[in-house]
């Protein structure tokens, strides 16, 4: 079995995450999680004090308007009492930089986690469009985005929640003062929530860190949603990188101790990624095993394999499986009925590596290396997925051949399963190419070798000799 994740994160927590029924972690994001690279974006209380300084130097308000600079919902009151808009605050941000904001790794692996169903929503309390941006370059169409309050009727299994609208709706339209949160809570926003957070066994509050007014009232009223006020406190976490006692929001909620957990942003999230890793590989290591049994196969070690394609992570394992299931898109999540395919190219990839010596090392490209003696051989791995025939498969082969030309090594031949039927006569001949294998094919201006896993069981030598 693989390692145990590292036990940094709470065991309720841990065990709602990678429970088998999905869905039972809700994530409230703040400014601490745009706040790592590269998406570089300040927090509250910076973003505060710098619009402060060039509204006074702009003239927008006078010095001395505002009795809490560092906190963004009093200095949008001033700018509002002088100018009836919040419009000035929001041009200071500057948008651009929000609305062009590039995601990190703990935005890519929340994505990642909201699509696998492990997360049920993700609020975010943030204006910028860093956390959706990383939900498209997932390709996370099963995820309902709801971008303010009239979006109520979008609400579905998975959800991305802008609790405070985003940089994309008019500048007065933002959730930057208390009294405009009154509005959009008061019979919109608090049926949505209530009904969305109560569902989900355990709340994170991730990375708000600065207690700007606005901030700390939305989170009072999840709170009193969650039915915190009556000792529910099990159900809700705070996470924050700096220790308990320089937290400035999580004294002004009240809560005890015991649920704030000090880590980044990208730490708790592959926190949670690997705990939820760790459950696939025991699924994939247990079908391996008997699939192997069931076909009076030799076993290979499902074990040693599963605990390298753990070391990949949660993100990039994604993007191994979408390149191994010939996916288009650049990830693919965990289904039951990808498990025996994905067993059955492990299992594959496990004979290579016993018959000839080697070590298999996995990478998200979907190639896998064999190593020995300091000398790498590597094969491109698919699946055919139960319904492609050959013709099809040899064409869904040479165009990602072509794109790993570059690569070193470049891959030689290909490992493949999966496959409706077996090989099918060839157009063109393979032995018109002198010397080449006569269960080789022509693709292209080279003879690229196809191997399926089932020749390679009839064949071991044939297996031994693919990497050699």
């Amino acid at each position: 079995m693989p390692e145990r994740s590292d036990p940094s994160l709470p065991p309720e927590l841990m065990g709602a995450i990678a429970h088998p029924g999905g869905g039972r972690v809700v994530l409230i994001t703040g400014a601490g999680c745009g706040v790592e690279a590269p998406t570089g974006l300040p927090l509250s209380g910076e973003l505060a004090t710098e619009c402060h300084r060039r509204l006074v130097l702009d003239g927008v308000i006078e010095d001395g308007a505002c009795d809490h600079p560092d906190d963004l919902s009093r200095v949008a009151d001033a700018v509002v009492s002088a100018t009836g808009s919040q419009a000035a605050v929001v041009e200071r941000f500057p948008p651009e930089r929000f609305r062009h904001s590039e995601p990190n790794e703990g935005h890519l692996i929340a994505a990642a986690l909201l699509r696998e169903g492990a997360v049920s929503s993700i609020m975010t309390l943030n204006f910028d469009l860093a956390q959706g941006t990383a939900l498209g370059s997932l390709g996370a169409q099963e995820v309902a985005t709801l971008k303010g309050p009239e979006d109520h009727h979008r609400l579905g299994h998975l959800n991305f929640i802008y609790l405070h609208r985003n940089i994309d709706a008019e500048p007065d339209d933002l959730i930057l003062r208390t009294q405009a949160l009154d509005e959009e809570w008061r019979e919109k926003w608090e049926e949505v929530v209530a009904n969305r957070i109560i569902a989900s066994p355990v709340t994170v509050f991730a990375g708000l860190g600065t207690p700007a007014a606005v901030l700390i009232e939305t989170s009072r009223r999840i709170l009193r949603a969650l039915g915190a006020s009556d000792g529910a406190y099990s159900r809700v976490y705070v996470v924050d990188p700096g220790p308990r006692e320089s937290s400035e929001f999580f004294a002004q909620l009240g809560l005890p101790d015991e649920v704030y957990v000090q880590l980044s942003w990208t730490e708790f999230t592959r926190h949670l990624s690997g705990r939820v890793l760790l459950e696939q590989m025991a699924q994939l290591e247990g079908h391996c095993n008997r699939l192997a049994d069931e076909n009076a196969w030799e076993r290979e070690d499902a074990a040693s394999l599963c605990h390298r394609l753990t070391s990949l992570g949660l993100l990039r394992f994604g993007r191994l499986r979408a390149v191994w299931m010939l996916e288009a898109g650049s990830y693919l999540t965990n289904q039951e009925a990808l498990i025996p395919l994905l067993g059955d190219l492990l299992l594959g990839v496990g004979m290579i590596e016993r018959l000839s010596g080697t070590e298999a090392r996995f990478g998200e490209d979907g190639v896998v290396e064999f190593e020995r003696d300091g000398r790498r051989t590597a094969l491109l791995v698919c699946s055919g997925r139960g319904h492609l025939r050959w013709p099809l498969l040899q064409v869904r082969v040479d165009v990602r051949r072509r794109t790993l030309e570059r690569r070193h090594p470049a891959p030689h031949a290909a490992l493949v399963s999966g496959l409706v039927g077996g090989r099918m006569q060839l157009s063109t001949p393979p032995d018109i190419v002198a010397g080449a294998p006569t269960d080789s094919v022509v693709l292209g201006e080279t003879v690229f070798e196809i191997a399926t896993v089932d020749e390679l069981r009839r064949d071991p030598a044939r297996a031994a000799g693919l990497v050699s």
